[in-house]
């Protein structure tokens, strides 16, 4: 085509003396032959639209790609007719939609007349796109369509705005990070800068709010929205950044969930990171970012974004928005204005709040939705403003999981202080251990990280860590060191660092390891494994476990049978603080042991509970409960005529496992 335009892309008209509109448009060849090259034809919808009129003098300049329409406002012009109502609405706006998807391009001033839905017949004019009303762009499925009242044509005609997100709730200081990024827009850097880069990374669990805020970011009105998605080929990618940096609007880039739009697609990974060098580029030439931003989302950033792409002049920054925390949690539901009672507003708030541990804003989201739900089904869907009652917010509680937990079992099986006979020195340390400051509490001290628990097998270590989860009310993730390992390199790393990601995202939180030896044994090689994967895994966990002070409320259980053989480092101070020693059961311990599960096996008749403590010195817990049940096979078979002489018989059929020697080398251990 003449003039440097490309065929299906955005121009600009506007009037030869540069007074008057100035338009987008869309450049087609004319089909006209007869039509000299230097006469333009326009559309009747564009003549009406810009009051452009024959034999008028336009220049005509090219511009960029055709941008999707995020947002279409119309206003109904009806003359005679009574304003629609808001029940009314939503029909009109999915019959414009239809006729959108027909028109293919939108643009302010388009204008529809005479349409029939039902009654009388309407007209209606697109006032913005985009929240401007001098531009074009095309229609997706996705765009909205808002039907909206004289004021809608003053929003059109307001300046663009700022690059800027605010009130969005449980979001201030991440909004402040963003914010901060984006005032090195517009600005000269003042000195000369190494080359800087004009992308961000929003990264956070499932629901946090990523998607939402590339919908603030692309709502702002600083300038063209265009979406990178997973059908976009590595030419168009690369054509979206030319055109983004070198026509003279602001352009806004965004790339949501950045491991699904270039899976399988090395081609357009490699076309973005061309994209931001050249925009970094640009910025060192001119000592000054262009007009151009690039925001991706994903749930990761070391994980999903390749490394080579972790760069100062490509992704350089990254914002991590976290689980909401209480007082996140509160500022969110209150912001949903959910029908509670305003008697108990908040206190039903801070309630639901203290209640909904690891849950994201569209958790919260789906509570409130449940609530709803379950006050229908109480009132037998009879309409009706009554406000919700607890008992529907207890049935949406039940029913309602928090997204980031669905494939882990939080809660261990329901194990109580006094299920554990004996050991009430180990309970007094665990509880000190996990001790929780109270509110407005001044903290003097610093709390334990982590407590490893270390002794014979059999002694109650795995029972002991589910009371503790059970009594506290922790969520609880229990990891036995083998399923962690993986052959493939860096997969075990990855595995710990995802679990204490989850174990943040659930906090208050333990995570307990059994059998951690099998994990991270000595790097040196002696008693342990020392293969390069267990010698990366103790890194990995030494690492996560030095970073807690931004864990937060996340403690790290452990147990193990031979302590001699996990590396040093994990026993130094700031990592497991207490070494618990838990060993086979004293005398009265074993009493009550055998008395419960007497109890337990409903054994009849005398049964002398002292003599078979005595008699089991030496065994654990574990070996007594497994004589026992032997002992109640054999009764059973036997008629139940001797229940002591039974027991005798399968003690002197079972000799302890744990030899005097291994209990003389956990006590030597004990006092190094």
């Amino acid at each position: 085509m003449e003039s440097g335009l490309s065929v299906g892309k955005v121009c600009i008209v506007e009037a030869a003396n540069g007074t008057g509109t100035r338009r987008e448009a869309i450049a087609w060849p004319s089909t006209d032959r007869n039509v000299a090259k230097n006469v333009m034809m326009l559309s009747r919808a564009l003549q009406e639209a810009t009051g452009i009129k024959l034999e008028d003098r336009v220049q005509v300049t090219p511009g960029g790609d055709v941008p999707v329409a995020e947002k279409v406002t119309v206003r109904d012009v009806s003359e005679g007719l009574e304003p629609l109502e808001d029940i009314e609405r939503p029909h009109w706006e999915f019959f414009l939609k239809g006729r959108f998807e027909i028109s293919e391009h939108i643009f302010p001033g388009l204008a529809f007349r005479d349409l029939s839905v039902s009654g009388p017949k309407r007209s209606f004019v697109v006032i913005s796109v985009n929240g401007r009303n001098a531009n074009v762009a095309k229609y997706s499925r996705s765009t909205l369509v808002e039907l909206r009242d004289e004021d809608a044509a003053a929003e059109a005609n307001m300046a663009p705005g700022k690059l800027e997100v605010h009130n969005v709730p449980g979001m201030q200081p991440q909004l402040d990070e963003l914010n901060y990024f984006f005032s090195y827009f517009d600005v000269d850097f003042g000195r000369n800068v190494p080359r800087c880069s004009c992308g961000i990374v929003i990264e956070g669990s499932r629901g946090t709010g990523k998607s939402m805020l590339l919908k603030r970011i692309g709502a702002s009105r600083w300038g063209d929205v265009v979406r990178i998605k997973s059908t976009d080929k590595a030419t168009k990618i690369q054509e979206c950044f030319t055109t983004a940096l070198n026509q003279q609007r602001p352009t806004i880039i965004l790339i949501d969930d950045f491991k699904r739009v270039t899976a399988h697609n090395q081609g357009a990974v490699d076309a973005i990171a061309d994209g931001l060098d050249d925009l970094a580029e640009h910025a060192a030439i001119r000592n000054r970012r262009p007009n151009v931003v690039v925001v991706a989302t994903c749930l990761d950033f070391l994980e999903d974004i390749p490394q080579y792409l972790q760069t100062e002049d490509r992704f350089d920054e990254y914002i991590t928005l976290p689980i909401p925390t209480t007082t996140d949690r509160k500022e969110i539901i209150r912001s949903m204005k959910p029908n509670f009672s305003p008697e108990y507003f908040e206190q039903y708030i801070s309630d639901v709040a203290d209640r909904t541990h690891a849950y994201t804003g569209r958790d919260l989201k789906r509570l409130v939705i449940g609530a709803g739900k379950a006050a229908d089904k109480r009132t037998k869907f009879v309409p009706t403003n009554e406000p919700l009652v607890w008992e529907d917010i207890k049935t949406a509680l039940a029913s309602v999981r928090p997204t980031a937990m669905h494939d882990i079992r939080l809660k261990p099986p329901t194990v109580r202080w006094n299920d554990i006979a004996g050991y009430s020195d180990v309970k007094d340390t665990l509880l000190k251990v996990f001790k929780q400051p109270k509110a407005g509490e001044d903290v003097l001290w610093k709390p334990p990280k982590g407590a490893l628990m270390y002794g014979p097998p059999g002694c109650s270590k795995t029972m002991i860590a589910q009371a503790m989860a059970t009594e506290s009310g922790f969520n609880f993730f229990a990891v036995k060191g083998g399923e962690l390992l993986n052959m493939y390199v860096g997969e075990t790393e990855r595995a710990i660092r995802k679990l204490f990601q989850r174990a943040r995202d659930a906090s208050p939180s333990i995570i307990f390891f059994d059998e951690i030896d099998s994990i991270v044994g000595s790097r040196s090689g002696s008693g342990g494994s020392a293969t390069s994967g267990g010698i990366q895994a103790v890194g990995t966990l030494l690492t996560e476990m030095d970073g807690f002070e931004e864990l937060g409320k996340v403690f790290v259980l452990a147990a193990t049978n031979k302590p001699d053989s996990l590396d040093p480092a994990l026993l130094r101070p700031g990592r497991f603080d207490e070494l618990i020693y838990v060993p086979l059961p004293e005398e009265k311990t074993r009493e009550t042991i055998w008395a419960n599960k007497a109890i337990e096996l409903k054994f009849e008749g005398s049964v002398d509970i002292p003599e078979l403590a005595r008699m089991t010195e030496g065994y654990s817990g574990a070996e007594i409960a497994r004589i026992c049940d032997r002992a109640f096979r054999d009764y059973r078979s036997d008629g139940g005529l001797d229940a002591m002489g039974t027991l005798v018989t399968a003690v002197a059929s079972f000799p302890p496992r744990v030899s005097k020697d291994t209990v003389r080398q956990f006590e030597a251990w004990r006092v190094k």
